[in-house]
């Protein structure tokens, strides 16, 4: 059976993988990189499962994955750990350090490789330049900012990037998973090339009326005093502040917000007879995004954003 049968796009990526699969020229280390929701972490399972057959992942003994939100403690990693890993029976460099039980190769999943600090991705940058035969580690991450992911660790991999899906075979994907057809076309749109994002969405009956909440909120902002656009920036600062300290089941109402307002603005942009105003807003809004992957404090990066915001429709 093709390993990444029902994929919604990433066809080169996943061309890519095929042939390395069908050739056996493998990769010690891969990094899947691209924005969260893509689906990378599907793809890596099914690379996974291509690599071990002949069990499925959740019974193989040769299969090692960590998809969790919290950040990776040091005793998940290390060979030696001081106590008992939380989270597996083993450490990941224990996990790799054994010999195969079933197959003929060891996998380990980390998604979001970002979610370990600097000095635990310096312990796993010491097996990825050690490299044992039958061995094959597969890292996550929305991006290749040093603030992200080590540089070292980036070099010791070979990168996949993974880029928006088109919304046509996001739709279709919905469909193909029992979605109907109007709301699957809505969603896609919302899902800004994102096939993960769009089947975790599909589950959440408010996700539609959310997303239009924003679009109202800001349009709210333009050409409202300043006071205006600092509440709002306030408002999902506590928000975000509020989901950084749940299980995080939800998407980030600071990244569900911006994503909302992007579409927003695109729309107004494409409609506008003078759409440089929207133009450079549209660009503000993924500068904001930037500015948080690198950890600025979100209530002021929203400020900066929502004080401009306020002149796109000749707001003083």
């Amino acid at each position: 059976m093709e390993p990444f049968a029902g994929i919604a796009g990433h066809q080169p990526a996943l061309r890519h993988l095929s042939s390395q699969l069908e050739s056996g020229r493998l990769a010690h280390a891969y990094l899947f990189v691209g924005e969260p929701g893509l689906g990378k972490t599907e793809i890596a399972r099914r690379l996974a499962q291509a690599l071990l057959p002949e069990l499925p992942l959740a019974r193989h003994p040769d299969y090692w994955e960590d998809d969790r939100r919290e950040a990776l403690k040091i005793d998940e990693i290390r060979l030696l750990p001081d106590r008992q890993p939380e989270y597996h029976q083993q450490s990941l460099q224990a996990f790799l350090n054994l010999m195969p039980g079933v197959g003929q190769r060891r996998v380990a999943v980390i998604s979001n490789v970002g979610r370990l600090a600097d000095p635990i991705q310096g312990i796993l940058l010491k097996t990825l330049e050690e490299p044992q035969p039958g061995r094959v580690l597969i890292l996550t991450t929305p991006s290749l900012s040093p603030f992200v992911v080590l540089p070292t660790v980036v070099s010791r991999c070979q990168r996949v990037a993974f880029h928006s899906v088109p919304a046509a075979e996001v739709a279709a994907l919905l469909v193909a998973h029992g979605v109907e057809a109007e709301r699957a076309a809505a969603l896609a749109e919302l899902a800004r090339g994102r096939p993960g994002w769009s089947l975790s969405a599909a589950r959440d009956p408010e996700v539609l009326a959310r997303h239009a909440v924003w679009e109202e909120r800001l349009e709210e902002v333009f050409g409202a005093p300043a006071d205006t656009a600092l509440q709002l920036a306030a408002e999902l600062d506590a928000a975000n502040f509020a989901w950084r300290g749940s299980d995080r089941v939800v998407e980030d109402p600071v990244q569900f917000a911006l994503g909302a307002w992007q579409l927003h603005l695109r729309r107004r942009m494409l409609g506008a007879a003078q759409p440089g105003v929207w133009a450079r807003l549209l660009e503000r809004s993924y500068d904001t995004a930037g500015h948080l992957e690198q950890n600025v404090s979100p209530r002021l990066a929203l400020e900066v954003f929502l004080l401009e915001a306020r002149h796109a429709a000749g707001g003083v």
